[in-house]
């Protein structure tokens, strides 16, 4: 780990995160700086960016990392790239420090769940599609988990290991991270009896999933399904019902190719970023201007893990926010490149 990853994670608030990512930026002009240069050139109040408050920022264009690669360092250890869809340009994230990704995604991960390992839990991460892709950040983080949980987790990546693993054990409880798509499809197989993952692979006369008490599912964006979409709310409830646990233990986690950090939703709704990270909402059709709390506009990242790329981004997600800074995912803007780390259209309500 670089001596700047390790002064960034040693950090114990997110302003003194912030403040360090920000001076190593300035220092070296990077992409992100010059664009925060030229946005602010000739306005008042931005002298000290380090201080001006988040909602203030100019966001560069999550399209930014689809059009070039931004890195201070001329090694990243890492070039993560966005699934996407087979007619767009994937986003590319260069990451100066794997074991930074790694050591704040599992700090996060762990800040949230650490609790259920206490309690003899069990940990699967569930990646159907993803192997292929070594470039995939969300299979860096699932290894990562993995690799910190040791003996009590395992990684798979298809429907049938998915099915054996979870029979294994019918007593220990379950914390099943995975694709949505790829969960909600699971579920769809065994309930429909019908071919799931691919030719071979079919859940044709499986029972229902039932999962020990205290299980807990957590579902990410993953790829585009195939086969239908869905609201996060009627997914949800598809999840609890397909697996058997109470609709309070389906969570949710937000994360992205471009983040180095990760939000989590307890109650599959309100989101809470990682320490490193901080979210805005700017108006819709002036991203200059934030919106009030409790209105629409598109989603903005602060994310101080991003210390080597782009720490400041205006995203294609539409959210509302809350006083305390928790945001509400409501789908992504017309006309916005397809990713394939989007998944729900809209939130029900």
């Amino acid at each position: 780990m670089t001596k700047l990853a390790e002064q960034l994670l040693a950090t114990t608030s997110f302003d003194d995160a912030w403040q360090l990512c920000v001076g190593e930026h300035a220092t070296h002009r990077s992409i992100a700086w010059r664009y925060v240069e030229e946005m602010t050139r000739g306005m008042d109040g931005f002298g000290e960016m380090a201080s001006v408050p988040l909602e203030k920022w100019p966001l560069m264009s999550i399209s930014a990392f689809r059009e070039r690669l931004m890195s201070i360092t001329d090694t990243p250890d890492m070039i993560f790239r966005s699934s996407g869809t087979s007619s767009s340009v994937s986003s590319q994230h260069a990451m100066g420090s794997l074991a930074l990704y790694h050591r704040a995604s599992i700090e996060g991960f762990m800040t949230h769940y650490r609790e259920a390992f206490l309690h003899g839990a069990r940990f699967i991460g569930y990646v159907p599609g993803y192997i292929d892709n070594p470039a995939s950040s969300l299979l860096s983080m699932m290894g990562a988990i993995v690799s910190e949980l040791e003996d009590v987790a395992t990684m798979i990546s298809t429907p049938q290991e998915l099915q054996i693993t979870l029979q294994e054990d019918a007593s220990s409880p379950v914390v099943l991270f995975g694709a949505a798509f790829g969960l909600v499809d699971f579920v769809d197989g065994i309930e429909e009896g019908m071919s799931i993952g691919g030719a071979g692979e079919s859940t044709k006369g499986h029972a229902p999933m039932r999962l020990p008490q205290g299980s807990i599912i957590i579902e990410t964006g993953g790829m585009k399904t195939h086969r239908r979409e869905l609201s996060r709310d009627v997914m949800h409830h598809h999840l609890s019902e397909g697996f058997g646990v109470p609709r309070s233990q389906i969570h949710s986690e937000y994360g992205m190719c471009e983040m180095t950090s990760q939000a989590y939703s307890m109650d599959g709704v309100w989101f809470t970023p990682t320490r490193l990270a901080r979210f805005v909402v700017k108006d819709v059709n002036h991203p200059l201007q934030a919106t009030p709390h409790g209105s629409v506009g598109r989603l903005g990242v602060m994310d101080a893990g991003n210390i080597n790329s782009c720490p400041w981004f205006l995203t294609d997600d539409l959210a509302i926010q809350r006083e305390d800074g928790a945001i509400q995912v409501l789908g992504r803007r017309e006309k916005s490149v397809a990713r394939g780390c989007n998944y729900m259209v809209d939130v029900d309500g």
